[in-house]
C-alpha cells in the first residue's frame, strides 16, 4: 500500500493505521465526557459514561502518575486534541490508550498525590460516572468548582506548539570559533528571536527548552517537547570544522539508522515502552505488533520532519549560504522522539571567519530567525495538525458558492451538501432561515 505522507501529518497517518488494527474490537461502553473540578489541595476528574462498567485505579511513581482502566470502554480519538487543554492544578497531562479490554487513562502529575475513585449512578442529565479524586494538600470545605469539560474544550482551536531548543549551554559552551564567539550564546540568541517571531503569528505557540545559560542533557530536551505536546521540535546549533574554509548552514532530520536504534531502545526499556506513542501504549502489545506500530509512527514522523526541514532550508537560503541544498539525515539523539517531528538546524560554521562574524551580529541572527519562522509557518499553513486554529481556518476557506434558486430552502441546501443547518447559518452570518432567489451562500466543506 502506497501512502502519500507529503500531505498528511504523522499523527493522522498513525491513528488511521491504528484504527484499522482495532476496528474489529467491540466495546459496549463509551466515555462521553471528562470534567475537571479544582479546589485548594484537590483536583477531581469525572469520567461520564453512557453505561455502567467496572474500573481499576492505581498509582505509579518516578514520574508520579495515576492510571485509570475503564473496562469494556472506548474513547473517541477525535477528543485527543481536547485532552491537551484539560490539565489543571496538580494534573500536568491526560493521556489515553485503547487496550484489548477497554481504555486506559494516564494522569501525569506534578507531584505525588493520594488518589481514590468511586462510582456515581446516573442522575438527572448525567449518566453513570467514575469520580477520581487527587488530594495533595489541606482542602477547604467549599465544593470544587468545575473549571473544564472535555466536551466544551473540544470546540477550542489549539495553537501549533513549536519547542525551540538552543543547543549546549551552561558548562557546555559548544563550539568556540573565530573572534571567540561561543556556540551556546549564538544559538540562545537565535532561539529567543525565533520565539518572538512565532509568538507574533496567530495560531503558533513557541516553547523554549532553555531561556538562560543552563545545561540540559540531550534527552531532557526531547522530554520538554513531549511534556508540551509539541507539534515540532527545532534544535539550533552552530558548526565547527578543522578547516576554516568549511561554511554554510544546513538542516537535519533523523536518519533511518537512527530510527532503527531508537526503536530498539524504546522496545527494550519497559518504562519507555509504556509511554504513549501517538496515543497508543506499547506495553500490552506483542513484540511484532509493537514493532509495527512504532515503525509506522517513526516513518511518518521522519517524513514530516523532512517536509518541514525542506521548507525551513528554502527560507534560510535567502539569508545564509547553504552547506547542502537538501535536508540531511543523521542519528542525532535530540531528534529521536518517535512521535514528534524534529529538525536540527546548523546555522553556520563558527570556525569560518566570515560566518563567525555574521553569527556574532545581532542583525544577522535576527534575519536568520525570521527566515526559520517563515519556513515553519509555510509548512504548517500547508499542512496544519488536526484540531488547531490553522486547520479550522483552512477548513473555513475550503468552501463553495451556491446560488439560491426557486424552491430552495436552507435546510434542503444543508442536507444536499452534507453540512449541519446551524453551521450553514454560521458561515453565512444568517440570523434565521430566510433566503431569496439569487442569494449567494458559502457552503463549507463537510
Amino acid at each position: 500500500m502506497n501512502v502519500d505522507f507529503s500531505f498528511t501529518t504523522p499523527f493522522y497517518v498513525f491513528f488511521c493505521f491504528v484504527g484499522f488494527l482495532f476496528s474489529g474490537e467491540s466495546f459496549a461502553v463509551e466515555v462521553k465526557d471528562i470534567r475537571i473540578a479544582q479546589q485548594e489541595g484537590e483536583t477531581r476528574l469525572v469520567f461520564e459514561l453512557d453505561k455502567s462498567t467496572d474500573h481499576r485505579l492505581f498509582s505509579l511513581s518516578n514520574p508520579d502518575r495515576v492510571v485509570l482502566d475503564i473496562s469494556g470502554s472506548t474513547f473517541p480519538a477525535s477528543s485527543q486534541e481536547a485532552l491537551k487543554s484539560l490539565p489543571s492544578g496538580v494534573l500536568k497531562k491526560v493521556r489515553f490508550a485503547q487496550r484489548d479490554n477497554g481504555t486506559r487513562f494516564v494522569l501525569d502529575l506534578s507531584k505525588a498525590v493520594k488518589s481514590k475513585s468511586s462510582t456515581l449512578s446516573a442522575s438527572g442529565k448525567f449518566g453513570p460516572r467514575i469520580l477520581v479524586e487527587l488530594e495533595y494538600g489541606p482542602t477547604k470545605k467549599a465544593p470544587p468548582v468545575v473549571s473544564k469539560s472535555l466536551s466544551s474544550l473540544a470546540a477550542i482551536k489549539r495553537d501549533v506548539v513549536i519547542v525551540i531548543d538552543a543547543g549546549h549551554g551552561g558548562k557546555d559552551p559548544g563550539a568556540i570559533g573565530k573572534y571567540k564567539v561561543r556556540e551556546k550564546d549564538i544559538v540562545l540568541s537565535i532561539a529567543k528571536e525565533l520565539t518572538k517571531n512565532l509568538s507574533a503569528l496567530e495560531g503558533f505557540k513557541p516553547v523554549l527548552t532553555r531561556s538562560s545559560d543552563v545545561y540540559l542533557p540531550l534527552r531532557d530536551r526531547s522530554q520538554v517537547a513531549r511534556n508540551a505536546n509539541a507539534d515540532l521540535l527545532i534544535s539550533i546549533h552552530a558548526d565547527a570544522f578543522t578547516k576554516s574554509s568549511a561554511r554554510g548552514a544546513s538542516v537535519w532530520a533523523l536518519s533511518l539508522s537512527g530510527k532503527t536504534s531508537e526503536m530498539g531502545r524504546w522496545l527494550a526499556e519497559q518504562e519507555q515502552s509504556s509511554e504513549l506513542v501517538g496515543g497508543i501504549s506499547l506495553d500490552d502489545k506483542d513484540q511484532l505488533l509493537a514493532e509495527v506500530l512504532l515503525d509506522m509512527s517513526m516513518n511518518s514522523t521522519i517524513q514530516f520532519s523532512l517536509n518541514i526541514g525542506s521548507s525551513v532550508l528554502g527560507e534560510m537560503g535567502r539569508v545564509a549560504k547553504l552547506h547542502k541544498s537538501t535536508v540531511q539525515q543523521a542519528g542525532f539523539v535530540v531528534l529521536k522522539s518517535p512521535d514528534i517531528p524534529s529538525i536540527l538546524i546548523e546555522t553556520g560554521f563558527v570556525s569560518n571567519a566570515t560566518e563567525a562574524k555574521n553569527l556574532g551580529s545581532y542583525a544577522y541572527r535576527k534575519k536568520l530567525a525570521s527566515a526559520i519562522a517563515k519556513g515553519v509557518k509555510a509548512s504548517f499553513m500547508k499542512n496544519p495538525p488536526e484540531g488547531t486554529l490553522l486547520a479550522w481556518k483552512q477548513n473555513q476557506t475550503r468552501s463553495t458558492i451556491y446560488t439560491v434558486t426557486k424552491g430552495d430552502t436552507l435546510s434542503e441546501i444543508a442536507k444536499k451538501n452534507s453540512v449541519s443547518l446551524s453551521r450553514l447559518r454560521g458561515v453565512n452570518s444568517l440570523k434565521n432561515d430566510v433566503i431569496w432567489i439569487g442569494q449567494k451562500l458559502r457552503i463549507p466543506s463537510s
